[in-house]
């Protein structure tokens, strides 16, 4: 890995993230068990989408294991998904687990720049990830709605900034507007909801939506 001297001073104004989550929600229609990962973040966006369409194959997988494979938006379209923004593949395997690889956009307020030809950004980062799902009645959780709110050099910039995410003091949002607000101690690295979860809230409204920010 290179040094921050290696790196080149052309900075983008954006930086594209690949995001590949797994699921089951046949299984854990709550989405409990949603693996979330971010393999890399490129400062073009054709660098993040030759990134997703290998993403599947780089972690190990074959092409003949899934039992549907598109990259197509045109079919993502006619198949009905939902939360189409960014998609780059979707992916089913026999045993009806679910793999989504997708490409999101978030301004580089930390200046970050890259020298790699394939435009990767070649320093560690820790992400601010926020998962929303929503239920319906008592069923089954919708699929998760997952972005990253924040990119930052060091754990501890990234969980003081996940801890305050939720919350809004112009627009009065605080802790107790949620019905539930479960947020990880001082020297604690989950809320109780899974590993690096720091906070998880729920709301009640027509349908309870619930909000996870989780640092990866």
């Amino acid at each position: 890995m290179p040094t921050m001297d290696e790196i080149t001073s052309s900075e983008p104004g954006d930086l594209f993230h690949v995001i590949f989550t797994t699921s089951h929600i046949q299984k854990d229609p709550r989405g409990e068990m949603e693996k979330v990962r971010i393999p890399g973040t490129y400062t073009s966006i054709g660098a993040a989408k030759a990134a997703a369409h290998s993403c599947l194959f780089d972690a190990g997988y074959e092409r003949e294991w899934f039992s549907k494979y598109e990259t197509n938006p045109e079919v993502f379209e006619s198949l009905g998904i939902r939360q189409r923004a960014g998609l780059a593949v979707f992916a089913t395997a026999p045993d009806g687990t679910t793999f989504r690889v997708r490409i999101h956009t978030t301004p580089n307020v930390n200046h970050l720049t890259t020298s790699y030809e394939d435009g990767r950004i070649p320093v560690d980062l820790y992400y601010v990830v926020q998962a929303n799902v929503e239920y319906a009645d008592g069923q089954g959780g919708e699929l998760r709605d997952i972005n990253i709110e924040g990119t930052f050099k060091s754990y501890d910039e990234a969980r003081d900034f996940a801890r305050g995410v939720l919350l809004s003091e112009e627009d009065g949002i605080s802790k107790q507007s949620f019905a539930q607000y479960d947020e990880a101690g001082p020297n604690e690295r989950d809320c109780g909801y899974g590993e690096n979860v720091i906070v998880h809230a729920e709301m009640e409204s027509v349908r309870l939506a619930e909000a996870t920010m989780k640092i990866s």
